[in-house]
């Protein structure tokens, strides 16, 4: 007598189709994937002059308020992570993984980031800081909480030491920017390189069938929640069989089939929400995205936005006999009903390479490392 099992092949078959709205999706047309995200350099702000050194030579740098253009003078605030480097502003600036950025201390410069002025936040700054006033003269919170995080940002990546006596061209500059400086340095703590894609992975070491439901499974993701509708053929649930609508990071889940044969398992996305975190890092690159010597910049406020994926599960259903015992695999002693993920993490991000900036990457293939 044979009896039927669901069968240890659990696959992602298809890979991750992603939504792309408005300009993004036109960017994205008919472009290969794989592409990093990349902007153009704007100059919203001359800023504020500084007077000091850098490894004992006199420097008097603007902190200019520099961004990265995502089109349609939409900004993102980056800072300059080489004083003595020009910025080279003729250039798209493309990103790269911290380990391809020759600067030092980057992990505390992100530090720095998340605790000072990332764009937005130049009054709740001042306020933390115990700098806050009615009247600022001829400058403003945000040119001065900018100034601040860029010359704590060149003390760590190049040695800059802001002067003492005459920190900068202008007074009410001279008493906030040192301190603000200060207070940001002693805040700050270093902090790993971020995430650049956002991903969706499945741990089913666990895993098993029980009639026709399989699982335990266990997901695990850097994006808030992925919500979906149920497949055609199966339901998504949780250990007490109740049904799941969304998986977040540690969610435990089991697939329960309609019925014992082989199938796939689609689930459909409503939405998902991925925030670009601040301390990804650009560099300058010419026309044929070679990189060029210039200026590095170092992104400072994060980004959210939300995205529509389908992600395919395959599972294969296998005849057993069901009155000798259950066949084991030969290493790892496994049952045949035992239910193994092939291919690693589903990286969600092509579309999400970064919101922000020009990309080409519209689609995010699932691993074939078993």
């Amino acid at each position: 007598m044979m009896t039927k099992a669901l069968k240890g092949t659990m696959a992602a078959a298809a890979g991750v189709a992603l939504g792309l709205s408005g300009v993004a999706a036109a960017q994205a047309q008919d472009e290969e994937a794989g592409i990093l995200a990349a902007g153009n350099v704007v100059i919203e702000d001359g800023g504020i002059q500084l007077y000091g050194e850098a490894n004992g030579v006199g420097k008097q740098p603007h902190a200019s308020m520099i961004a990265l253009d995502l089109g349609d003078e939409d900004y993102r605030s980056v800072y300059c992570i080489q004083l003595e480097v020009d910025l080279e502003e003729q250039y798209l600036h493309e990103e790269r993984p911290w380990e391809d950025v020759p600067v030092e201390d980057l992990p505390m410069v992100l530090g720095v980031l998340l605790v000072g002025y990332d764009g937005t936040n130049a009054g709740e700054l001042l306020e933390e800081a115990g700098l806050a006033s009615d009247d600022y003269g001829d400058v403003t919170q945000d040119q001065l909480a900018y100034a601040a995080t860029q010359s704590a940002i060149w003390s760590l990546t190049d040695g800059w030491v802001i002067d003492p006596n005459d920190p900068t061209e202008n007074d009410v500059a001279d008493e906030i920017v040192p301190a603000l400086q200060a207070y940001i340095l002693e805040k700050a703590e270093p902090v790993d390189e971020p995430d650049l894609e956002p991903y969706f992975d499945v741990d089913d070491s666990q895993a098993k069938t029980e009639g026709t439901t399989v699982g335990p499974f266990t997901a695990s993701t850097n994006v808030e929640a992925i919500n979906f509708s149920q497949p055609e053929g199966a339901t998504i649930v949780d250990e007490n069989g109740e049904e799941l609508t969304s998986l977040s990071d540690g969610t435990v889940f089991y697939v329960k089939f309609d019925e014992a044969k082989t199938s796939s398992v689609t689930l459909v996305t409503d939405t998902f929400t991925w925030t670009t975190p601040a301390g990804r890092t650009f560099v300058p690159v010419d026309a044929e995205g070679v990189d060029v010597e210039g200026q590095r910049l170092i992104l400072a406020e994060e980004y959210t936005e939300e995205y529509n994926a389908e992600i395919e599960f395959e599972i294969t259903v296998e005849e057993v006999p069901s009155e000798s015992p259950k066949p084991q695999l030969p290493v790892t002693g496994s049952s045949l009903t035992t239910v193994a993920v092939t291919g690693g993490a589903v990286l969600l991000a092509g579309v999400v390479a970064m919101v922000l900036m020009r990309r080409r990457a519209a689609r995010a293939d699932w691993g074939s490392d078993t």
